[in-house]
């Protein structure tokens, strides 16, 4: 092994060891550990616990949400990760799967990073960076595996284009990571983006190489075909229900109206920001870009790096699309079209942003230390083999071609760029909150995995209840059903993104007196319905009622025979209901169900 195979070793395990060490919060933390429960704890560990709950059986109906949820109703994003369900206690599971995006994340930017722009530095730099974005453990690697798959999808091509002798193993190993991105991400989130990309690639050098004369290349073809059969294989019965909609039921999303956004505030956001899941806070290589590719216009050099306009227009093109995407035009077309054309968010392939921005940033801050620290290169020395940045920035010095003040100038900035995205992505991971919580223990205020769940309140329920948790139903006020249903309370209510219309139909009929309270919440649950939950027309939506606020619901209006028919026999309520008696309910006890430090109390009504 030569030194500068050495030196980028060192370079890959120091990450892998950064991506380990970015865990220990959670391990000293354990259960009081703070994670984003939205769309998380409160919905998508459902679609793993229940999977692997049910793994390797005939079942098909879940019993233990929305009173029976189809399986198609509660698909994991990343099949794989099922595993980690099967095996281990559901905290455990989840943090393994954050330890596994998180190496993942380093070990595939780095890969791709090195292989693109051959430099140490950088590629270690952005990749840890790219491994903080705060990129959620339940979509697997949806977002933190593209760099690898990329990689691998181009080093096959590579070992073709070569020729290379003896590679058998070597393709196979590519091939097993295009499997691994597949198991491991969401056909319907992201996955559909990817075969687009790998399709046009490898219809762009078919095209190309048929005009030449050339031999046209295989792997690209066999990388496209492999992720898709994978998709096919772990999607199979959802895409059943697609494409043939008669063999199952029929989905809530058929009623769901999408609203239309701002096209001018969408493209805006997208570009500045991104969008929800896939954040990379890249203001600092935003304003770098801008910079220089007025620079790049100014010294006419923007030919010869051209890479960075593909991937600027690449970004912006995206960004466009997600806007009218979203927009009214797009929106109304949607609408009444129905069918997939509605209910598949194409506005997702905004998903594949971060791997851009970071991908340009390396370009970027590659070109600005050649251009302070070697003015004087000569042209090809940017894409060429011979760049003086292959491996370590700081190995390669050349008194001939830059001072040692240019190359510390370039160094230095290097690492200023490197660290200012660095600490805006940290104060967004979700990493900060529990360093912060290391730090000022019990005097961190947040709602952690234990009080989200609030096993001890839970467990006083059911033992005061006394009853074998599948002879009734409950439903919960102020609560995620999510909590009830992590202790194994059967539930009414629940979080999914498609099941039976047939059901939200007659969920309706339980808080229809609520719905015509309440524009706001009517809309919410009638043109949308994700959430299956009761919702107040006094608290909206808020699903949370913590106990120091002393809630009080003083009209509540709901269907209770409705809820007798469903075989509905206790409400959690985080609020106590003032005309409980004028609907039949009674108190299971009238003190609420708290403890010390839980993030609610709840009072236990019982349905007549």
């Amino acid at each position: 092994m030569t030194a500068n195979n050495k030196k980028t070793t060192l370079y890959m395990i120091s990450g892998l060891l950064i991506a380990s060490l970015a865990m220990i919060p959670y391990l000293i933390l354990g259960t009081g550990s703070i994670v984003t429960y939205h769309d998380q704890l409160d919905g998508e560990l459902f679609s793993y616990l229940l999977t692997a709950k049910y793994l390797f059986t005939d079942v098909k109906i879940y019993p233990e949400l929305l009173n029976g949820l189809p399986a198609n109703g509660a698909v994991p994003p990343a099949p794989l990760f099922v595993l980690f369900y099967k095996f281990f206690a559901p905290f455990t599971a989840f943090m393994l799967s954050q330890w596994f995006i998180n190496l993942i994340g380093f070990l595939g930017m780095f890969l791709l990073l090195h292989k693109l722009v051959g430099t140490n530095l950088i590629s270690f730099g952005i990749s840890v960076i790219f491994m903080l974005m705060p990129f959620y453990p339940v979509y697997g690697l949806c977002i933190p595996g593209q760099p690898l798959l990329v990689y691998a999808v181009l080093q096959l091509y590579e070992l073709e284009r070569r020729h290379f002798s003896g590679t058998r193993l070597q393709k196979a190993g590519f091939i097993l990571l295009i499997i691994l991105y597949g198991l491991s991400s969401s056909l319907v989130l992201v996955g559909f983006a990817w075969l687009m990309v790998l399709g046009i690639f490898a219809l762009y050098l078919t095209i190309r190489n048929k005009r030449t004369g050339q031999k046209i290349p295989s792997t690209p073809w066999i990388s496209f075909l492999v992720l898709l059969a994978t998709y096919l294989l772990t999607n199979l019965s959802l895409i059943k229900q697609v494409l043939f909609p008669s063999t199952g039921y029929v989905s809530h999303k058929t009623e769901m109206l999408i609203s239309p956004q701002d096209i001018f505030s969408s493209i805006k956001d997208c570009f500045l920001h991104g969008i929800s899941y896939a954040m990379s806070y890249h203001d600092i290589i935003l304003l770098l870009g801008i910079f220089l590719l007025v620079l790049l216009v100014i010294r006419k050099e923007l030919k010869r790096h051209q890479i960075i306009l593909k991937l600027f227009s690449a970004i912006l093109l995206i960004c466009l699309f997600y806007g009218l995407y979203l927009g009214p035009q797009m929106t109304t077309l949607r609408n009444s079209v129905g069918g997939v054309l509605k209910e598949f968010n194409l506005g997702r392939i905004a998903w594949l942003l971060p791997l851009f921005w970071c991908v340009l940033g390396a370009y970027l801050i590659k070109y600005l230390f050649e251009a302070i620290s070697a003015p004087t290169k000569t042209s090809d020395s940017f894409s060429g083999s011979s760049n003086m940045l292959t491996n370590d920035i700081s190995s390669k010095m050349q008194e001939k071609r830059c001072t040692p003040i240019r190359m510390l100038f370039a160094t230095l900035l290097v690492y200023a760029i490197l660290g200012i995205w660095g600490i805006s992505v940290l104060l967004h991971s979700s990493l900060r909150p529990n360093l912060s919580k290391l730090v000022k223990g019990d005097t961190y205020y947040a709602l952690d995995w234990d009080r989200f769940f609030a096993e001890d309140i839970f467990e006083q329920i059911d033992q005061a209840i006394g009853k074998p948790k599948d002879t009734y139903h409950v439903v919960s006020v102020g609560i995620y059903p999510a909590a009830a249903a992590y202790h194994g309370f059967y539930c009414l209510d629940g979080y999914s993104n498609n099941y039976p219309l047939e059901y939200k139909h007659t969920f309706r009929e339980v808080m229809a007196g609520e719905l015509e309270k309440s524009d706001y919440v009517r809309d919410f649950y009638d043109n949308w319905g994700n959430r299956c939950y009761i919702t107040t027309a006094e608290q909206a939506n808020y699903y949370t009622f913590e106990k120091k606020w002393n809630s009080v619901i003083y009209d509540l209006d709901l269907n209770i025979e409705k809820l007798k028919e469903l075989d509905c026999r206790y409400i959690f309520s985080a609020a106590y209901i003032m005309n409980a008696e004028e609907m039949g309910l009674s108190l299971l006890q009238d003190a609420p169900f708290e403890t010390e430090n839980s993030w609610y109390h709840i009072y236990v009504y019982v349905v007549p």
